[in-house]
């Protein structure tokens, strides 16, 4: 009769004694734990080489940024009302502290327009003018064309399981909140 091992990586890693709570996250093996910080280092480091090679990207082709690019994409999704300042800044990748910087650069740039709203001057709006609207509609082609270069690795159905697994992500974040 072969002798059973009981010191497997599987029981090494589990709790001592029976789990006894529900399914929750906090509830699983520290296998499992360990595999969940595997996967959020395994996001942020594609995220981080993502927007590094699009920032690279826009700079080369269009002496932009991946920051001006999504505020040109958010504005543009907005249409002519353009959004607040607050909207637009709870929409950005880029942190906080550095929108006003950008938004005064674009300004200057002449590739957006901020003016007081119309029934409360304490708002500031921010719309896209007409030249960021031009730069917007020659980035947009160029940045799908190089997602789809960098995505290109995955068939169509596994970027799609991909987006729900992302969504769930997202919506567990939400959640947490």
């Amino acid at each position: 009769m072969a002798e059973r091992n009981f010191n497997t990586p599987a029981r090494r890693n589990r709790r001592a004694g029976p789990d006894k709570s529900s399914d929750s996250a906090d509830s699983l093996p520290a296998a499992d734990s360990k595999n969940s910080l595997r996967v959020w280092l395994y996001l942020l480091k594609c995220v981080k080489y993502m927007e590094q090679e699009m920032s690279a990207r826009f700079r080369r082709r269009f002496g932009s940024s991946l920051s001006r690019f999504d505020v040109l994409a958010h504005l543009d999704r907005a249409g002519a009302g353009g959004l607040s300042t607050s909207q637009l800044a709870a929409r950005l990748l880029a942190s906080r502290g550095n929108i006003t910087r950008l938004l005064d650069r674009m300004e200057q740039d002449g590739l957006i327009t901020r003016g007081s709203h119309a029934a409360d001057r304490r708002i500031s709006r921010v719309q896209l003018s007409a030249r960021g609207s031009d730069l917007f509609r020659r980035m947009a082609p160029e940045h799908e064309s190089w997602s789809h270069q960098v995505l290109a690795g995955l068939l169509p159905a596994e970027k799609d399981h991909l987006v729900r697994l992302l969504r769930r992500i997202r919506d567990r974040l939400d959640a947490l909140r």
